[in-house]
């Protein structure tokens, strides 16, 4: 049974779900969901406040939050691991990923692993790009939140 919460960032309403093996949904939404932060296990309250903060501005590495993907397909799951692995501010061409996932060529299938992201942020699909140029989001995001996810990773110049 996935257990659910939803709260409020600068970029959005979002509803984050988990099961004891880890977290399993993240997504943006339109209105607001169940449950309360209080309610949630330890572990998922540390993810939470680390999630806001780096939703803040004050960045992340998110890349140790459990997570339980155990819904992905094994393509889709590679795909997954190789977003995991990208650091923060890094960005990668789906032909890009395809090569890393160990698929080269399947930079389509790619696309559609991307678009059924369950765990947005957790698992950076905003950091895959078109080879053209940034590309669209359609993983119940827009360019625009695309767009602010990697300006919130993007290394500052002092």
């Amino acid at each position: 049974m996935i257990r659910e919460l939803s709260f409020t960032t600068r970029l959005g309403r979002l509803r984050l779900g988990w099961r004891p093996e880890g977290i399993c949904l993240l997504r943006f939404a339109e209105v607001p969901g169940p449950g309360e932060a209080a309610t949630a296990p330890a572990w998922v309250q540390d993810a939470l406040r680390r999630l806001l903060a780096h939703l803040a501005g004050q960045p992340q590495d998110l890349r140790d939050i459990p997570l339980d993907l155990s819904d992905l397909t094994p393509f889709q799951h590679r795909v997954a691991e190789v977003l995991r692995a990208t650091r923060p501010g890094q960005t990668l061409t789906y032909g890009d990923v395809a090569l890393l996932a160990g698929h080269p060529g399947a930079a389509r299938a790619v696309g559609q692993a991307v678009k059924a992201n369950p765990v947005l942020i957790l698992v950076p699909c905003h950091r895959v790009v078109a080879a053209n140029g940034p590309g669209g989001w359609s993983a119940f995001g827009s360019p625009e939140r695309k767009a602010q996810l990697l300006a919130l990773e993007a290394p500052t110049i002092d």
